[in-house]
């Protein structure tokens, strides 16, 4: 990332903070359920310390706007949803945020859209004689299985959820309206684009000259489930991308005692001269609105504490799921994602010593990465790897640090291979301040750490 120059200065130092809105505040699952505003979003109010505590400077707002049910089922682009509250409320809490030096970014939904969108519903009612049947994918010689008397392209055959049809000026014009709004009027610092593996380049290219005309420094980060991500991300397109295929590797790796599974990605994806992302930000996370809870999905929860390590030492921009942070568990179901979505605790939490340990951890590794200029920006090579241990290094032009990770349920040792990298008889100093030595020389070309204790890591940092 120290290289990468299309991407705003201020997210290289970004930590963010994820939160499902409509989940977090205890929204009413169907918006028909509730007809008056109801201005939810305000409780936000109350977990600005914990924010600040935690130390995020992101946060990272899934769906705000009016919809049917999820968020995802857009009905307007240019209003808050009636379950979380106005635009002028949260207006004020963007205010609020930047007051305390937090950013906001939001998630932009605009490969598809609710039945009741507009459009949508023009369409239903003047059918061939809609003068907006062109915003979307429209077959009138066909019936859907909604009865409509016409069929028309979904978001992976999910009726409710009707394609937008991104060619179409029209189209295009009323959503880089909506991104010019929220960038200008509210102050909002950038966008996520939910499905943007699905959204023509050639309108990436046009959404992101748009915003940054508006706001230079804006994020733009696309969801991207799969690379090479060089397809989306760059300087005529995204700032980043979110990093799936990481995220699947490091609960994958734990959960079958095979690191070397996870250091074959870390390689593939970031090898200084020929890793697919090397010259890519992705967004590192354990879980989101989308995947089951991280303190769920790993089989041995005191696996928590390596994967949170290596959260926050991987290249990449590192993001939390709202509640992970304090243990929380959940694990969708065939019909429904909303056991991942449920509302956040009161602050201040009444947390086990379980979950507030794993708290503390949290900002340990935050403070961690904000310290070091290597964590932030630098390069990543894969060193070393085995069935519980994992070992690799972040260098930058400022400092270089090694890190190792340990998910064995015994305290170990690791020797380290550093063949051609020229550090015989350089000196790695501790940065975590846990028992054992301080001190580790390279000898004979190999770091030997004698103790790195169970479920748990070292960072090393070269004098």
């Amino acid at each position: 990332m120290e290289n990468i120059n299309y991407i705003p200065e201020w997210t290289k130092d970004a930590v963010i903070y994820h939160i499902y809105p409509l989940g977090f505040f205890g929204a009413p699952r169907f918006g028909k359920a509730e007809q008056d505003t109801v201005p939810r979003l305000e409780q936000i109010r109350v977990y600005y310390d914990h924010f600040e505590d935690l130390g995020v400077n992101t946060i990272q707002f899934g769906p705000l706007f009016e919809s049917e049910r999820h968020g995802y089922d857009t009905i307007e682009y240019f209003k808050i949803d009636h379950r979380l509250g106005t635009n002028e409320v949260f207006k004020k809490i963007v205010a609020e945020l930047h007051d305390r030096n937090i950013r906001v970014v939001v998630d932009g939904v605009f490969n598809h859209v609710s039945r009741e969108f507009p459009s949508f519903k023009d369409v239903q009612a003047y059918r061939e004689n809609s003068w907006r049947k062109h915003w979307h994918f429209i077959d009138f010689s066909k019936d859907n299985p909604r009865g409509d008397g016409f069929d028309y392209k979904t978001w992976e055959g999910h009726y409710n959820l009707v394609k937008l049809n991104l060619a179409e000026s029209d189209v295009k014009n009323h959503i880089f309206s909506a991104a010019r709004y929220w960038l200008g009027e509210i102050g909002i610092d950038g966008w996520r684009l939910d499905v943007a593996y699905l959204l023509p380049y050639g309108f990436l290219q046009e959404f992101r000259s748009i915003c940054k005309m508006s706001k230079p420094d804006c994020l733009l980060v696309g969801e991207a489930i799969h690379g090479p991500y060089s397809k989306l991300v760059g300087s005529a397109a995204l700032d980043a991308a979110t990093g799936f295929q990481v995220q699947k590797s490091i609960w994958s790796a734990f959960n079958n005692r095979n690191l070397f599974e996870l250091k074959a990605i870390l390689e593939r994806s970031f090898h200084p001269q020929w890793g697919q992302e090397r010259n890519v930000t992705l967004v590192n996370f354990l879980g989101n609105h989308d995947t089951n809870r991280i303190s769920s999905q790993l089989d041995d929860k005191r696996n928590l504490y390596p994967a949170v390590l290596l959260l926050f030492t991987l290249n990449g921009i590192p993001k939390i799921y709202y509640g992970d942070e304090i243990g929380l568990l959940g694990k969708k179901i065939p019909t429904s994602d909303d056991p991942v979505r449920q509302a956040m605790p009161p602050y201040p939490f009444d947390l086990s010593k379980e979950n507030f340990n794993l708290l503390n951890h949290y900002k340990l590794c935050i403070r961690l990465r904000k310290n070091h200029h290597a964590l932030k920006v630098g390069n990543l090579v894969s060193l070393h790897a085995g069935s519980h241990e994992l070992a690799f290094m972040r260098q930058s032009s400022r400092e270089t640090l090694l890190i190792a990770i340990s998910s064995a349920s015994e305290t170990t040792s690791m020797s380290i291979p550093l063949w051609n990298l020229e550090l015989e008889g350089k000196i790695f100093v501790e940065q975590l301040e846990q028992g054992g030595a301080k001190e580790y020389r390279v000898e004979r070309n190999r770091l030997h750490i004698p103790e790195i204790y169970p479920h748990w890591g070292r960072i090393l940092k070269l004098e």
